[in-house]
């Protein structure tokens, strides 16, 4: 059972990530989740200004993809994006990038670490840097 709240984030298909295919390249998508990841966080209060403030973030340890369906020019799509686990320093998050016809276009799966940018090492999230992940603190972490 998931306990936080999934975020939503919605955007249109521009030309920029189009490849010569017509379609959106495979890098854009990383591209589409980092923005749905940014306004997750900034629309829980914990924006660039409190990143550089806190001296306090997330960097991506892995990712896989799942390519499923093609995007085209001025789709509206939608990102669902849901932490799927905490554990300790680590963060399982998942995006689900949804095309207009509400199918599933891609699955992303993304292991984050909290990183401290003063000592440049992984640590254990605090209550303000989990809300703004996850939507509320765990218990469980």
């Amino acid at each position: 059972m998931n306990q936080w709240p999934q975020h939503e984030y919605r955007t249109l298909i521009r030309e920029r990530h189009l490849d010569t295919f017509g379609h959106v390249n495979n890098a854009q998508y990383l591209v589409l989740f980092e923005e749905a990841r940014w306004e997750m966080i900034t629309s829980r209060g914990y924006g660039i200004d409190q990143v550089h403030a806190r001296q306090v973030g997330t960097v991506v340890l892995e990712c896989k993809v799942r390519f499923m369906r093609e995007l085209k020019l001025r789709e509206e799509i939608t990102i669902r994006t849901r932490i799927r686990e905490i554990r300790k320093k680590i963060i399982f998050l998942v995006h689900d990038l949804v095309n207009e016809s509400g199918e599933i276009a891609a699955e992303a799966e993304f292991t984050l670490g909290c990183f401290d940018l003063r000592e440049r090492k992984l640590i254990t999230p605090d209550p303000f840097w989990l809300n703004a992940l996850a939507g509320k603190p765990s218990e469980s972490v």
